[in-house]
């Protein structure tokens, strides 16, 4: 169902100074009234007010319905032109009376509003003219630099298979803009045998300057955390020709902040690599032996 509003016109009224206007007649001041109404009133309407009694008549009462328009001033006070606010559909034939502090908080209003207005549409235009393009993000695995099963207990005394590893993996990030750097949320990366997670990182706040490419290293990993039956099927994979399958995933948030924390470009980025990890160990280069295939999922 539509709401309906009534609709309010205004206009103004000279309020007489002196008792010479007593005798002056309704058609005068219904003629100054429909000078003064307001485009949206009908003349019938407007001259309808002024023949209806009012509730602000003077105290010593009248017999006539424009008793209003006869209400004397005190000796020495200027005549008071109002603003006279009307609701044809109001029963009681009155208005609203709005005085100079009404109109000073009007006025302020309209000007804060265009201010807010002017300053949302500058900022908007200097989005869309310096608006940053998404930074283009690669991994890569840098080393398995320790990864052991060995015998052990839970927290509960029940002996299981143990693991203890320690890895890294290389972030590149290619920042594109040429004005603002990209704020980086800590990555969160999980290593996982099949469905079986075993070991979480949290990393930490990072920064990518602007217009270049940017490699962070972030380590993860685990000590001596129980493995139950999967322990076993995992050291024998990694005795095996074909090396045991595990899979790392990466996540985190960036932002380009292109007026502070007032308007950011936010980004959501997923990857992930496949892990064969062999069991001979590399002294060279300090990790196990393994091949890894890593890609760029969102």
């Amino acid at each position: 169902m539509l709401n309906t509003y009534p609709v309010v016109c205004g206009y103004y009224v000279k309020r007489p100074s002196t008792n010479s206007h007593a005798n002056t007649t309704i058609n005068d001041h219904e003629s100054s009234a429909i000078h003064f109404r307001s485009p949206c009133c009908s003349e019938t309407e407007v001259l309808s007010r002024f023949t209806t009694p009012s509730r602000y008549s003077s105290s010593r009462g009248s017999n006539n319905n424009n008793s209003f328009l006869h209400d004397e001033l005190p000796a020495g006070e200027a005549p008071q032109n109002r603003l006279i606010i009307v609701d044809p559909h109001d029963d009681d034939g009155d208005g609203w009376y709005y005085g100079s502090s009404h109109k000073c908080l009007l006025i302020c209003f309209r000007i804060i509003w265009k201010l807010l207005l002017s300053l949302g549409i500058v900022l908007l235009v200097y989005y869309m003219a310096s608006k940053p393009p998404p930074p283009k993000i690669s991994i890569k695995m840098a080393g398995v630099h320790q990864f052991g099963i060995g015998e052990g207990v839970d927290g509960t005394g029940v002996a299981t298979k143990t693991l203890t590893c320690n890895c890294s993996i290389d972030l590149i990030i290619d920042n594109k803009s040429k004005l603002f750097g990209l704020h980086i949320h800590p990555p969160i990366i999980e290593m996982s045998f099949g469905r079986f997670p075993f070991a979480s990182s949290h990393g930490r706040k990072l920064y990518a300057a602007s217009h270049g490419s940017s490699l962070f290293q972030l380590s993860f990993g685990t000590r001596n955390r129980p493995m139950y039956g999967a322990g076993r099927n995992m050291q024998d994979l990694l005795a095996s020709r074909k090396g045991l399958p595990l899979i790392i995933r990466m996540s985190f948030r960036s932002n380009y902040r292109v007026v502070g924390d007032l308007i950011k470009s936010n980004f959501l980025h997923r990857s992930e690599c496949f892990l064969f990890l062999h069991r001979n160990y590399d002294k060279r280069h300090a990790t196990q032996v393994y091949n890894s295939t890593c890609a760029v999922t969102s």
